[in-house]
């Protein structure tokens, strides 16, 4: 209490402030950095294209196509539909319920992001899963609205296990991280990773299992791609695959220069009737087409490649190469 003004010290400060007694400016902090924001960039990122996230998404449709049809007897097809941009609060206002959603970390990366599957689609892989043709939606009337026992969210969990790797590898050549499973929810409610009004992006896939079809999503929040911006956005994306394609050269590179090659010489050709074929005896010499002192041709693989002379070295026929020849 004693330090709440009575009203006399209130007045005289007054007083003074009216007077010009008392200083009333404030002095700017020294050797205090601004650094100016600009409140449209996140706008502008969302607006902008980003080709490599395309990429990105094409990679990562192969990866989970390849794991599903691993795990599971059944044909995959999958579609990748352009990425969006939206509020969170809208992309979980348009989510069904129950939906199976899984929340996961993207180290280094900042937050949390979400990997979606459809109801349908959880339950053609867990009836797959149990030795059945696995049944439509339709096929399954009232239960299709049922929350996933816990026997079904072990089922689902090695899916997106798997597809949690493939996120992984397919980010691998931008960034290098480490997916880690955090929780699985089934009312996208209980799945707040952002803030409603938070922009997020979303990775929709149209996937098709044999006789029955649905969505497949991944939803990264934009503070998290938000350092990768200027990678995503580029219109030069240096994959992984160029690495593997080097690797593989080298490989083929190495095989070739150990392997074993066939190099014929040609002493010559010449033509002969067929009763001088018929009647041809031991001893008898074949004159060829080739004279003693022309040069003779090596080939390989029945292309030529060499000009050369024969002769003998240290007992054996021997082959001297005297011009190299360029096939086209």
């Amino acid at each position: 209490m004693k330090q709440i003004l009575s009203q006399e010290e209130v007045d005289s400060l007054l007083a003074g402030i009216d007077a010009g007694d008392i200083n009333t400016k404030i002095e700017s902090p020294k050797n205090k950095k601004i650094l100016p924001y600009n409140f449209i960039s996140q706008d502008k990122t969302l607006k902008a294209r980003m080709p490599t996230f395309d990429i990105i998404n094409d990679r990562l449709s192969r990866e989970i196509r390849s794991s599903i049809s691993t795990l599971l007897p059944v044909n995959v097809n999958i579609k990748v539909n352009p990425f969006e941009t939206l509020k969170f609060s809208n992309f979980v206002k348009s989510l069904p319920v129950p939906t199976n959603l899984n929340i996961f970390r993207m180290e280094p990366l900042r937050g949390y992001g979400l990997f979606i599957l459809e109801s349908k689609i959880v339950y053609k892989i867990i009836n797959t899963f149990c030795g059945g043709r696995g049944l439509s939606v339709k096929e399954r009337g009232n239960d299709k609205d049922r929350e996933f026992t816990r026997i079904e969210n072990v089922m689902i969990e090695k899916i997106v296990q798997s597809c949690l790797k493939d996120i992984e590898t397919a980010w691998s050549s931008i960034v290098s991280v480490k997916i880690s499973f955090v929780r699985a929810e089934m009312n996208p409610q209980f799945a707040g990773i952002v803030l409603s009004d938070d922009f997020v992006f979303v990775n929709k896939f149209e996937i098709d299992l044999d006789n029955e079809s649905g969505s497949l999503m991944v939803c990264l929040p934009y503070s998290m791609i938000e350092p990768l911006k200027s990678k995503l956005t580029s219109t030069y994306f240096k994959d992984e695959t160029e690495k593997i394609d080097s690797k593989w050269s080298k490989i083929l590179e190495k095989l070739i220069l150990e392997s074993l090659i066939d190099l014929k010489i040609l002493l010559g050709t010449t033509e002969i009737l067929g009763k001088d074929l018929l009647y041809m005896q031991k001893g008898d010499v074949i004159k060829l087409d080739q004279n003693t002192d022309e040069k003779l041709i090596g080939y390989v693989d029945g292309l030529s490649k060499f000009k050369g002379y024969a002769g003998t070295q240290r007992g054996f026929q021997a082959f001297k190469i005297e011009e190299k020849l360029i096939t086209k």
